[in-house]
């Protein structure tokens, strides 16, 4: 089993030199698994139990499948501020956007084909604002919110059908995984593997027993407080 710091130093590497030769993951990771159809993980499964991320990460040897790369030595101060993303099972096409108001009431807005789900409690809007919504293009879990730099007043939670994600059949990862807020978006990850973050947000995961016995990630959730770039990360 991979340690973490072994993990993370290698995935560093091949990110770095993804960037340096224009890769991107889709000319890396291989065959794709069939697109889950979203939730579908939670309703034909019993929730087990619930992880909180705040205990120490697990080992994820899983996240990127078989990459091939050169590794090179990269500077510790560089590595600190790289995670690995976690990716989807299929990588999406084309971007998706979605748009909705929100009052003061609160509401949602989702994105079934990403298995994405954002919930606003009431008075998280002071008043009526148009959010934006996109699901990155891509295989990198990530998504862009607007309107840039809008503060929230109580909680937004962002939820992600993990049965979409190569982790699905990794509970041991589910201590590891974090929400992690992109300041410049889709230009703070690199090669789609790899991103470099500004502030790591507390998540919590619920593991799932499916039809087949066995433990599954159900759903990750994790809370906001201002916009406009988030991404699914392991530590």
């Amino acid at each position: 089993m991979f340690r973490p710091s072994i993990l993370r130093s290698f995935i560093t590497a091949v990110g770095i030199t993804l960037l340096s030769v224009g890769c991107t993951p889709e000319n890396l990771a291989g065959p794709q698994a069939p697109l889950t159809t979203p939730g579908a993980a939670l309703s034909s499964a019993t929730t087990a139990t619930t992880v909180t991320a705040t205990a120490s990460p697990a080992p994820n040897a899983n996240l990127l499948g078989s990459v091939l790369g050169t590794v090179l030595k990269v500077p510790s101060t560089l590595m600190k501020s790289l995670f690995p993303v976690v990716q989807r099972k299929q990588s999406l096409n084309h971007s998706i956007t979605v748009t909705r108001m929100i009052g003061s009431a609160g509401g949602s807005l989702s994105i079934a084909e990403a298995g994405f789900r954002i919930t606003f409690a009431p008075g998280a809007v002071r008043h009526n604002t148009r959010i934006t919504v996109t699901a990155d293009s891509g295989r990198a879990v990530s998504y862009t919110f607007g309107p840039h730099g809008t503060q929230f007043y109580a909680p937004v939670t962002v939820q992600q059908d993990m049965g979409m994600t190569t982790l699905a059949d990794h509970p041991e990862a589910a201590p590891g995984i974090r929400g992690g807020y992109v300041a410049n978006g889709l230009g703070d990850i690199i090669g789609g593997l790899l991103a470099r973050v500004t502030e790591i947000l507390d998540a919590t995961t619920n593991i799932v027993t499916g039809r087949d016995g066995k433990s599954h990630l159900g759903t990750t959730s994790f809370v906001v407080k201002h916009f406009s770039g988030y991404i699914l990360i392991s530590i």
